[in-house]
């Protein structure tokens, strides 16, 4: 993969037990659309990848991206970071949804976004798509709780979301001590010593 390590732009999948679990989901819209309304007022409202830059005021074509690292033995979502990108540069950081529902000809324009952010060819996009590993996880996984009482979550809890997916706030994030407040106050925080 270091023959692609100057893509600026890169294809990225949530690892499974993660899907759907965000720091924006978990702390609610009010809050999250003020962090939103600080980042644009802080930064120029375009993409940090391929400074697309919108016309007008259409932010809504500027999305938020969550940096995240994934703690699998504490079942924790780690949030590193957040990043102003367009919305074609969004659909490859979360591209395994982004397959399922894109339409044929959706597809195809985010592919040519892809190859003019990159200067590669279409080639070099296949090869690269080819040539991705994303992290499979094990089929039973031992964790820690509160008590440090360990436990292996199943296959069977991963596919039924039976388990519980924790927060950690390690960036330099807006409104980082509300974040935590309002992850606390659900049992959703996760603090590393």
């Amino acid at each position: 993969m270091d023959e692609f390590s100057h893509f600026k732009l890169k294809i990225d999948a949530k690892p499974g037990m993660f899907h759907g679990k965000t720091v924006r989901k978990a702390i609610g819209q009010s809050l999250w659309y003020k962090i939103r309304d600080r980042l644009l007022k802080e930064e120029p409202p375009q993409c940090s990848i391929c400074r697309f830059i919108p016309e007008h005021v259409e932010t809504n074509k500027i999305h938020i991206h969550e940096q995240e690292e994934y703690d699998f033995e504490n079942i924790v979502v780690k949030l590193t970071g957040l990043k102003l990108i367009c919305a074609n540069c969004h659909a490859f950081h979360h591209f395994g949804f982004t397959q399922m529902y894109s339409s044929k000809e959706k597809m195809q324009q985010l592919i040519e976004h892809f190859i003019k952010v990159n200067g590669c060819s279409i080639n070099e996009f296949k090869e690269y798509e080819r040539n991705l590993a994303f992290k499979r996880l094990p089929t039973n996984l031992e964790f820690s709780d509160k008590n440090n009482t360990v436990s292996k979550l199943s296959l069977q809890d991963m596919l039924t979301g039976n388990y519980t997916v924790k927060f950690a706030i390690i960036g330099d994030i807006p409104l980082k001590s509300d974040i935590i407040e309002k992850l606390n106050k659900k049992d959703l925080y996760f603090e590393y010593n």
